[in-house]
């Protein structure tokens, strides 16, 4: 059990999947009780964390209970309390003067810069604790979906960045013109794109192409044309964060600014045949121009959308089989209006969905990797933060307005060794201590034969086979025989010392790199 290589991973992704031909095309409700390694696939897909305690709760139960239960638990919890800086108002520095002007440049400062680093830890707390629901592990795929950058010329504020975090988790099974809409006049998203600047005279065109291109419809389902009168259609929208100015972080119309000209989109005239205020050019402009999108481009918006959720639930590079299934999925989205539970649901209790050709082949990013390691570990969640982003994902900074590229961009020859290293790092936050007081947690913890399977099964997506348990079990002993593990345990120490070397060797293993 050496140091894993890219190649040694590689081969291990390709043992696993090189059979995928043969997957289930089944959409069927899955109605067999789920085994453990069922209940494990289903919580490591829905969520960043596994625990004995769920795995025990679900094991035995129909997919349909568990998939509803993880839902309700999720709609549950889509309001947690917000970070203290939440209510924070500023002034414009520049209409101030002396310590004044001093002292709002400093909090401009901290929302532009630290707060935002603050607001990644806020977020990386959630993830941690969320374990039995689809809540955080969705939200954090429309983050990924909707990209955006908090660290571009000018900062965005650190509310902005909460408000549209908020928009995902309160919308995470939501509906998805809801979503269109709301994230075309979102604060963060007019600073990104350049919304904000989007004005009659000099329409800015960026959000209007990306709203097509990559949160919508994909390339090749709209025109040139489309976008320019489209960009037309958004303008005159604006975000401050200054009191003085506005009521701060909330989006506001500049009706100077609005084209009021007739806009032909799509093949539909938006004529502002009304009085030109807030309220109405929300509705009869940015909600008419998602409806238009949704309407005449339905079958692509839903086949655009569906692939990218199953690509992040399932399997990230889709074959014949999953091809088909996820046409299945955006019919049932179309059919449903655009609303994600029922396509979600029937996802996730399909017989597709718990075929074991789809348990354990999909590649982890960082947060899979990173938290659902530190979840089980005392360590600062601003440090857990910063180990993503030293790994290539860095939460509510993704490289571009594409998002992350996934996949097999999540392994190098750099970024394998430096997760390992970071786990080491995790681990050594707990002494040997806390580590022998931790398996006793573990039913049967002074058995290894017992023990050491447990603890592979929070970290590995499958029982290894009958070689690999015994030499990790060899590791747990020190090498000393089986039963001697009894008399090791009453050692605090001694055990965790134990418990240490066989993490160790797991997070070297090809497969804790795969779920």
């Amino acid at each position: 059990m050496g140091s894993i290589t890219r190649r040694d991973l590689w081969s291990t992704v390709f043992q696993g999947t090189s059979h995928r031909t043969k997957v289930s095309g089944s959409l069927d409700e899955y109605t067999l009780p789920l085994t453990r390694l069922q209940v494990q696939h289903l919580l490591r897909r829905a969520s960043f964390n596994v625990t004995h305690e769920l795995i025990n709760k679900y094991e035995g139960k129909k997919a349909g209970e568990v998939v509803d239960e993880l839902f309700s638990n999720a709609d549950k919890n889509i309001s947690p309390a917000p970070p203290f800086f939440i209510n924070d108002r500023i002034r414009d520095p520049q209409n101030l003067t002396g310590k004044a002007k001093e002292d709002e440049e400093k909090k401009v400062a901290l929302h532009r810069g630290e707060y935002n680093y603050t607001l990644g830890s806020w977020w990386v707390s959630l993830m941690k604790k969320d374990t039995a629901s689809f809540l955080e592990k969705t939200t954090l795929f429309w983050h990924d979906h909707f990209a955006t950058q908090f660290a571009i010329c000018n900062n965005i504020p650190a509310i902005l960045m909460y408000r549209q975090n908020d928009i995902f988790r309160k919308n995470y099974a939501g509906n998805f013109r809801t979503l269109l809409e709301k994230i075309s006049i979102d604060g963060a998203m007019l600073l990104y794109l350049n919304g904000n600047e989007n004005i009659n005279e000099l329409p800015n065109e960026n959000y209007a192409r990306e709203l097509m291109e990559l949160f919508s419809l994909g390339v090749g389902n709209y025109t040139e044309q489309d976008i320019r009168e489209a960009a037309k259609i958004l303008t005159g929208w604006k975000v401050t964060m200054f009191y003085d100015e506005h009521v701060p972080y909330e989006a506001y119309l500049n009706a100077d600014q609005f084209d009021k000209n007739p806009k032909l989109f799509m093949g539909e005239v938006f004529n502002a045949n009304y009085e030109v205020n807030e309220k109405n050019v929300y509705e009869y402009s940015v909600r008419k121009l998602i409806d238009v999108i949704l309407t005449k481009k339905g079958t692509e918006a839903s086949r655009f959308i569906s692939k990218k959720i199953y690509e992040y639930f399932v399997y990230a590079n889709p074959e014949k089989t999953d091809v088909t299934i996820i046409e299945q999925l955006a019919q049932i989205l179309k059919n449903n209006n655009f609303e994600f539970k029922p396509m979600l649901k029937t996802l996730f209790k399909s017989q597709h969905f718990f075929d074991d050709l789809n348990i354990g082949v999909q590649l982890k990013s960082p947060a899979e990797s990173i938290i659902g390691f530190s979840h089980h570990f005392e360590y600062s969640d601003l440090y857990t933060r910063n180990i993503m982003m030293s790994l290539g994902l860095e939460v509510l900074n993704p490289p571009n307005v594409a998002g992350w590229k996934g996949y097999r961009n999540w392994v190098s020859t750099k970024t394998l060794p430096a997760t390992i290293n970071f786990l080491k790092e995790i681990l050594s936050g707990s002494s040997d201590a806390v580590l022998g007081s931790w398996i006793k947690n573990f039913s049967g913890y002074d058995d290894v034969s017992k023990l050491t399977p447990a603890i592979l099964e929070l970290f590995l997506a499958r029982p290894v086979n009958a070689s690999r348990l015994k030499k990790y079990q060899s590791v747990l002993t020190g090498g000393a025989p089986d039963y001697e593990w009894y008399e090791i345990v009453k050692n605090q120490e001694q055990a965790g010392q134990r418990v240490r070397s066989l993490i160790v060797e797991i997070i070297k293993a090809p497969d804790y790199y795969l779920f």
